[in-house]
């Protein structure tokens, strides 16, 4: 197989590629540690960074001036009709063979797992109390939800799962956790909620029920579960948490993305698609 491109992102690119690899993956890399124009050939795939784009350009944080994918398809000499591509969401994607990362299920679980410790971490290290017995709010039961209940749970922490579906709720039930309706949210008595679900739920009327001492963790992505700006205006301790694998185990979540990598080029393989890789 032809070398696999990969373009921009950060150090779990880095360990993406190391652990690529050394599973006897060719690779090469553009715009990731540096910028240069590469020499017209042929790749197999295209990776993309998760997220993919920031303020316009590829995200790619090691680079002072990242280019656009536009400059990334002249400076590549990649045909975006043909090659495949797998990275982030995209609004305005100028490839006909894309593959979403977000979509992937297997990264999800992957990612829930180092989302959770990173959240952990940030709510020791935010709050005044000991998770020993602290009510906590955790809102959405999806892989971040329910392992974050579970190591919540298991440090003595008195864990409430807010859901939307019954099944969700039955569920947090039986392990141990008290339950809401995402449609009825009480936070009285809460002094920790985590957010999970990117569907804002926790407006003004709502927080003014809270307690004065309340942390608010929000995990999930824009439009976030309640505006960062209320928060502020009403005096919330409001901690932002996005991308929190990628901060807090570049490591663990390179190996994460490289394996979830290979299950959708393998995925490509066996669908025939690999007809269509190259330039």
């Amino acid at each position: 197989m032809d070398p696999i491109l990969f373009a921009g992102g950060d150090q779990r690119t880095l360990a993406a590629l190391s652990y690529m690899q050394n599973q006897g993956y060719s690779t090469e890399t553009y715009a990731v540690t540096h910028r240069f124009p590469l020499q017209k050939r042929i790749f197999s795939a295209l990776i993309l960074p998760f997220p993919c784009l920031k303020q316009g350009r590829l995200n790619a944080p090691m680079l002072k001036a990242p280019p656009t994918l536009t400059e990334l398809i002249a400076e590549t000499g990649i045909n975006p009709e043909k090659i495949p591509v797998i990275g982030g969401p995209l609004t305005e994607n100028p490839f006909s063979h894309y593959t979403d990362l977000s979509l992937s299920e297997e990264l999800k679980l992957r990612n829930a797992v180092t989302t959770a410790e990173g959240a952990l971490s940030l709510l020791i290290q935010n709050t005044d109390r000991a998770l020993f017995g602290m009510p906590i709010l955790i809102v959405g039961y999806g892989a971040i939800g329910k392992r974050l209940s579970r190591l919540l749970l298991s440090l003595g922490a008195e864990v409430t799962v807010a859901a939307r579906k019954e099944k969700d709720r039955v569920a947090a039930a039986l392990a141990g956790c008290g339950t809401q309706d995402t449609a009825t949210i009480r936070l009285k008595g809460f002094r920790g909620l985590i957010n999970t679900v990117p569907v804002p739920l926790i407006d003004r009327p709502l927080l003014e029920q809270r307690e004065k001492d309340l942390c608010i963790l929000e995990l999930a992505s824009p439009p976030y579960g309640m505006d960062p700006s209320l928060a502020e205006e009403m005096g919330i301790h409001y901690i932002p948490g996005p991308a929190l694998p990628g901060k807090v185990a570049p490591l663990t979540a390179g190996e994460d993305l490289a394996k979830t990598l290979i299950l959708l080029l393998s995925e490509m393989k066996a669908k025939g698609s690999d007809t269509s890789f190259g330039t």
